[in-house]
């Protein structure tokens, strides 16, 4: 949770170009979803996947469900009543098993696969993981966004009566700009 509380007090405090705040709004849903399934699983999902049951439990809608190549995994998962997809080319499907339903994968229409763009200009985001899916994607993927944070916000025009703190030094002169909490302090 501090982690989210962490995420929501950046949002409030600090100057963002668009392109940062949507990556930035799209992390604290990332990491209240993560929190989310974390709870899930040690709640739910945990117990029935060490002690399986006899019968399939109902599956939760809610849940998005798991792809695996493992039928092992598969299996367990189908009784614990998470959505699961066995992912097999058919010349390794043996005549024993049970397809109920085979699909071909596509992309939901909803789903923006194109590249990130702002007045028409295209503005990619770097990579962060190369590498095959599972826990070190996961963890790869999942570190914070820092945004351009190296790029320093424009200051405003002219010194400012009204908020001290924005005047400059001009170059060359001795002069310091104030401190937060200094004023009527002699140094």
């Amino acid at each position: 949770m501090s982690s989210a509380q962490h995420e929501v007090k950046r949002l409030r405090h600090h100057p963002f170009v668009f392109r940062d705040l949507v990556v930035f709004v799209a992390q604290v849903q990332r990491t209240l979803l993560d929190i989310h399934a974390l709870l899930d699983y040690i709640e739910i999902l945990h117990p029935l996947l060490t002690s399986p049951p006899s019968k399939p439990v109902r599956m939760n809608p809610t849940w998005m469900g798991c792809f695996t190549k493992k039928t092992q995994i598969c299996e367990s998962f189908y009784f614990a009543g998470v959505p699961v997809w066995l992912i097999r080319h058919q010349e390794f499907i043996p005549d024993t098993m049970n397809i109920i339903h085979p699909v071909r994968l596509t992309f939901p229409e909803n789903i923006v696969r194109a590249m990130y763009s702002e007045n028409g200009a295209v503005k990619s985001f770097p990579v962060i993981y190369h590498g095959p899916s599972g826990i070190s994607c996961h963890y790869h993927t999942c570190r914070p966004y820092e945004g351009n944070f190296a790029e320093q916000p424009e200051p405003i025009a002219g010194p400012s009566a009204a908020h001290p703190i924005l005047r400059r030094p001009k170059v060359g002169t001795k002069d310091k700009p104030p401190h937060r909490g200094s004023e009527g302090k002699e140094r």
